[in-house]
């Protein structure tokens, strides 16, 4: 086995977090696949390790971060988000205003491509991996037979009277993107229903308890008191070719990636 590690959040009752780490979809050499929290994993200074995606920056996963930032490794950030704030616990919705949108927690890797576009100046942007899954061309040609539907975060559960809705909890990226490509009008708390939607060319209103939901390219529109107006559906707006421009970005890192370092 080489020293090539790839390290995310292996949870596979997160289906952002499980279809984000790029070795799901770019060729590799041999190398190991672990948990960015597990404890017992070893590395030492001769590793290469690519990290995320995910939302890995954050206070949650400082210590796992401190951990490898003093194991000499040369270490790889791929499409991870960064959450400065967040209400996980209680869902209570951020204010609008100005936000830490990159925090620190990447400082110090020898590369790092993170997802934030907004308020992004020292980083690379490179938006999750998960774009270059092939269903999204599938699903995005699916005409919607529902105005609106809802996607929320498992563990911050949003829902609204007589709309349907789903969660991102389990690992089927299929039946999600089957239930967002249903509905012209996506609301959503979560990264992956802002993105995945986005992708699928589908009008995103995003109720945002975290910072992260204010880091994307393609903006979505935000609704930051919990009332989902007439005037916020109309101000909502498609993105054409957000899929294409995702893919070429991570295509454009694979490529400057294994032209520096030994990954192929």
């Amino acid at each position: 086995m080489s020293g090539l590690k790839f390290l995310f959040r292996a949870d596979q009752t997160n289906v952002g977090d499980w279809w984000c780490p790029p070795f799901r979809y770019f060729p590799f050499k041999p190398a190991s696949i672990s948990d960015l929290i597990d404890k017992s994993l070893e590395i030492n200074e001769k590793d290469i390790l690519i990290l995320g995606g995910g939302g890995i920056g954050s206070p949650f996963f400082e210590p796992h971060l401190e951990r490898i930032k003093v194991s000499g490794a040369k270490v790889i950030v791929w499409g991870a988000g960064v959450d400065t704030v967040s209400n996980k616990s209680d869902g209570k919705l951020l204010p609008r205003g100005e936000y830490d949108l990159c925090g620190d927690f990447f400082d110090k890797f020898d590369e790092v491509g993170i997802r934030v576009f907004e308020g992004n100046e020292n980083f690379r942007y490179v938006p999750c991996a998960s774009c270059m899954n092939n269903l999204f061309f599938k699903y995005r040609e699916v005409k919607p037979i529902n105005k609106i539907g809802i996607y929320f975060h498992k563990r911050v559960p949003l829902k609204i009277q007589g709309i349907p809705s789903a969660d991102n909890n389990g690992d089927n990226l299929e039946e999600k993107l089957r239930f967002l490509s249903s509905f012209e009008y996506v609301i959503t708390n979560t990264y992956h229903g802002v993105y995945w939607a986005t992708l699928l060319e589908r009008k995103v209103i995003v109720l945002p308890f975290k910072s992260g939901l204010f880091s994307f390219k393609h903006k979505p529109i935000y609704c930051y008191d919990g009332n989902v107006s007439d005037d916020l559906f109309h101000q909502a707006k498609t993105y054409s070719g957000a899929l294409e421009d995702s893919r070429k970005l991570n295509l454009e890192y694979y490529k400057y990636l294994t032209s520096k370092y030994d990954l192929v």
